[in-house]
Formats: C-alpha cells, sequence, structure tokens
C-alpha cells in the first residue's frame, strides 16, 4: 500500500480553500488547512465550509495566521507535507483600496513566508494568482505572457508581486512552482461580498442590486469544482515551474449575468445603475489554451448550470419568508 500523501492548504477554510480540501479528503490525502480566520467576513461562514472536513480523521485545522512567520514555520514543519497550496490571500479589488496596507502585509509579506516554509520542508508550491494582474489590457482573450504588471487595483499588485517572489523562490531554491490565474471563481461557499453571492441574496430577498458601470463590465466566470480541479491537476504537473490561466473561458457582462440569475433562481430582479467603481477592469477572457495542452483542463460547469447548482446552495440558508418569487 502507498504512503498517504500530505498537503497543506493555506486559506483552507475560505471558500476554494474548503472546496478543494474536500475534494483532497475524498481521494485519500493528509490535508493540513491552515488559515486566520480573518474578520474580513464573519467566522461562522468559514466554520460551516470546514463541517464536513472537521470529521475527517485525516483533516487538521491549525489556525494560524500566515504573518505569523514562527507558527507557520512550525505548522507547516510537523505537518511534513510534499506540496503547499496557497490560498491565504486577503481578496477584493474595491476593499483593497480602502486598505492597501491589509493587503501589502497578508499577500505579500504573509506569502514570503509560506515561501520560506516551502523551502524549508521542500513542499512544491501551488499558488493562487488572479486575472486582476492583466489589468485594463485591451488584447482579449488574456495570454499568460501577455501580463505587463499594470493591475489597477493594490489587490492586483499583490498579485503580481506574488507571482514575482514565488519565480524568485524557484530561481533561487529549485523547488517547483505552479501558479494559476483565476478568474473570477463562483459556485457554493462563495463569499457573500462577491458579485453572484451578493446579487442572488438581494434578489431572493427583493432587495435592488446596483449594476456598476451600467452592467457593461464583462467576466469569465469560472465554477469552483472546475478550478479545484484545475488544482489537482497542478499539484502533479510535471512541470518544474508552470503558470496557467483557469477561466471558463465564456464571458458575459453583468447585465447578462443578471438575466441568466433571473432564469436560475426564478425571480426578478430589481436593477439599479451605478458608475463604474475604481480598480475595477472593464473586461476579463482567460485564454486557457496552456491549461488544455500542459494540464488536460478545461471547464465543465456552464454558467447557467453553476447559477443553478449556486441557487440550490444558498436558498436554504435564507429564511423562508426572504424568498421573493416572480
Amino acid at each position: 500500500m502507498s504512503a498517504t500523501r500530505r498537503i497543506v492548504v493555506t486559506g483552507g477554510a475560505g471558500f476554494i480553500g474548503s472546496t478543494l480540501t474536500d475534494r483532497l479528503l475524498s481521494e485519500g490525502w493528509q490535508v493540513t488547512a491552515i488559515d486566520g480566520f480573518d474578520p474580513f467576513y464573519p467566522r461562522a461562514v468559514k466554520d460551516a465550509n470546514l463541517q464536513d472536513a472537521l470529521g475527517n480523521p485525516a483533516f487538521h485545522l491549525a489556525e494560524v495566521d500566515t504573518r505569523d512567520r514562527d507558527a507557520l514555520l512550525a505548522t507547516v514543519e510537523n505537518a511534513r507535507p510534499e506540496i503547499i497550496v496557497d490560498l491565504a490571500a486577503r481578496a477584493g479589488v474595491r476593499p483593497s483600496i480602502a486598505d492597501p496596507d491589509v493587503y501589502v502585509d497578508v499577500n505579500v509579506r504573509g506569502f514570503q513566508h509560506t515561501l520560506a516554509a516551502c523551502q524549508a520542508v521542500g513542499a512544491r508550491l501551488v499558488f493562487a494568482s488572479s486575472s486582476s494582474v492583466y489589468g485594463a489590457d485591451p488584447r482579449r482573450p488574456f495570454r499568460e505572457e501577455q501580463m505587463a504588471g499594470q493591475p489597477l487595483s493594490p489587490y492586483g499588485a499583490t498579485k503580481v508581486a506574488g507571482e514575482a517572489l514565488a519565480h524568485a523562490h524557484h530561481a533561487i531554491t529549485g523547488l517547483p512552482v505552479a501558479i494559476a490565474r483565476l478568474f473570477t471563481v463562483y459556485g457554493p461557499r462563495q463569499r457573500p461580498d462577491l458579485a453572484i453571492h451578493s446579487f442572488a441574496r438581494q434578489m431572493l430577498e427583493g432587495q435592488p442590486i446596483t449594476l456598476y458601470d451600467g452592467g457593461r463590465g464583462s467576466r469569465d466566470y469560472t465554477y469552483v469544482d472546475d478550478v479545484v480541479d484545475a488544482f489537482v491537476r497542478l499539484i502533479d504537473a510535471p512541470a518544474p515551474y508552470l503558470l496557467v490561466n483557469i477561466g471558463g473561458h465564456s464571458p458575459v457582462t453583468t447585465s447578462e449575468l443578471v438575466d441568466r440569475m433571473e432564469h436560475a433562481l426564478q425571480v426578478r430582479a430589481i436593477r439599479e445603475v451605478g458608475p463604474a467603481q475604481p480598480g475595477d477592469v472593464p473586461a476579463t477572457y482567460a485564454d486557457i489554451s496552456k491549461a488544455g495542452e500542459v494540464l488536460g483542463w478545461r471547464p465543465r460547469v456552464p454558467l447557467d448550470e453553476g447559477l443553478a447548482r449556486f441557487g440550490a446552495w444558498l436558498r436554504p440558508l435564507l429564511r423562508p419568508r426572504e424568498a421573493v418569487h416572480t
């Protein structure tokens, strides 16, 4: 019998991290989730994300902030992972404009501590970057090599810095690194501040939603199970250094997204129009040919199906009286 494989997932109680953790546990991994339980959104949300994992003897939760270098290193050394998947970043474009210091602190300094922990135990790094690194580049779909280091938000800038640190770590230590540039991930457990979650909740509660930039902005939405599948493939990718886009490859405008959410949720949206927001890019669109060639990966869950799955997850979380149907 082969030995149990060990992995650390930083940000393991979050939206993507907990979904990945459940997938890895189902495949027989020994998983250590590291999470600082940042108060960016309620802790109860993350506790619910881990409900299934906490009952699995192969799972260990370490409440550690990546900015605490000594505690992080001790946790990683105790876990002895062959892989570290880094999902511990503070996310969000608009909040990063309001408080850039904490984004730099978590996403750059905290990530450097994760890199040092990788080196200490000889673990392969799989790093979650973002389509925000492309900024407002008008050449679409975005290809990996066209990133010019001109993001429009502090959050995007920290992801540019993270990619650069990961590359430097690989160049100096020789340890393998894989980077996934993620495009607008959605699905069950999505953070409550993100568009699809906040829109759906407001629509089901009969509250108005605001379409910034008149709903003209375009995003390449990617279902969380497809993203997790990409991470699983990146864990064992043979290349010593790899960077790939992970996106739905089917962008839609915000107005069209709401049209399709109305159909999936069977509710009517009350729409209000707002101006474009600072830091928001006009459009994202992933060229995913490299992920297909190197990983054999492609998205499998179309937007309409993903929205229906998300609605089925969200509805039971709302009080029955709050749902307003057409």
